[in-house]
């Protein structure tokens, strides 16, 4: 009776081991764009149809350019919009929407994956310091998710701006199509309970807006931190200010940058971790602040 109860223990372990292998990886999708984007709906749906578990928690409202902000409101009762399967629309900041998958619905079975975008428009440069974007996929990464944030980029020309970026939307699902391959390459290795990637780290990548003959190929870099700002002011004679985009940045620069090399027509994968620390500078900066009273107040 004895070996019997063993045997079926067995068989039970072989068995369970055998459906957790067999269990499809679980994504969670983010943006800044809103849940209505092209972007984020078309990639959950292609990952789904896959057979990925791909769950979809973005802002109920374009959130576009918010950056890290995150609501602060406890005890408030939040109006989620539940607008399909897996599908949930957040009243709040990307950030909170993330928080929102991550701490409410999937809190009991978090992803293998968070994937943010993909977006409208580039995040390079120094656009990742406002991008809610890449905010959300750093957030990912703080809290120890592999992360993947997708961006389509622009054709940084007038003609493009002043129509509205039509080569953006022309190739968006090219770049929808790229995510849903990178997906593919991280699952052929994967198994569940794993690390997809190195713990702690993610990777931002940016797709231009070309037809696919017109891409050159894929760049690891790092991010441009003196890249020049997108948007620009001009001073009304009411005293209001008009946002223009600025023309300096649509001057391509020297030097192979993410930018640049986004702007040439190369895939750029930026990778990035969650270490806001630079000790390496400690002693430059107790040189910089010796003071008796910053020492002892």
């Amino acid at each position: 009776m004895k070996t019997k109860e063993l045997t079926a223990l067995a068989l039970s372990s072989t068995l369970s081991a055998a459906q957790a292998a067999a269990r499809p990886m679980r994504i969670l999708l983010v943006n800044d764009d809103g849940y209505q984007s092209t972007g984020i709906t078309s990639l959950q749906s292609k990952l789904a149809a896959k057979g990925y578990d791909a769950w979809m928690t973005a802002p109920a409202t374009d959130q576009s350019g918010q950056g890290s902000a995150m609501t602060i409101n406890p005890n408030h009762s939040f109006e989620v919009k539940k607008v399909g399967d897996k599908q949930y629309g957040f009243p709040g900041t990307p950030s909170d929407s993330l928080d929102f998958g991550l701490l409410g619905v999937l809190k009991d079975t978090p992803p293998d994956l968070v994937i943010s975008g993909v977006n409208y428009g580039q995040n390079n440069g120094g656009n990742l310091q406002n991008s809610g974007t890449v905010s959300a996929a750093a957030l990912a990464i703080r809290y120890g998710y592999p992360t993947i944030a997708a961006s389509i980029g622009m054709l940084m020309s007038e003609d493009e701006a002043q129509a509205g970026f039509p080569s953006t939307k022309l190739y968006w699902p090219d770049a929808v199509d790229y995510v849903v391959n990178m997906v593919d390459a991280l699952a052929k290795n994967w198994t569940p309970g794993e690390a997809i990637l190195p713990y702690g780290t993610g990777v931002n990548v940016n797709y231009p807006a070309l037809p696919k003959d017109k891409i050159l190929g894929r760049k690891f870099v790092l991010n441009d931190l003196h890249a020049k700002p997108m948007f620009s002011y001009e001073m009304q004679p009411d005293g209001t200010a008009t946002q223009v985009i600025n023309p300096d940045a649509l001057t391509p620069t020297a030097g192979k940058t993410d930018v640049n090399l986004l702007n040439e027509g190369y895939i750029t994968y930026t990778v990035i971790d969650s270490d806001w620390n630079a000790p390496q500078f400690d002693m430059s900066y107790a040189y910089a602040f010796d003071a008796p009273e910053l020492k002892h107040p």
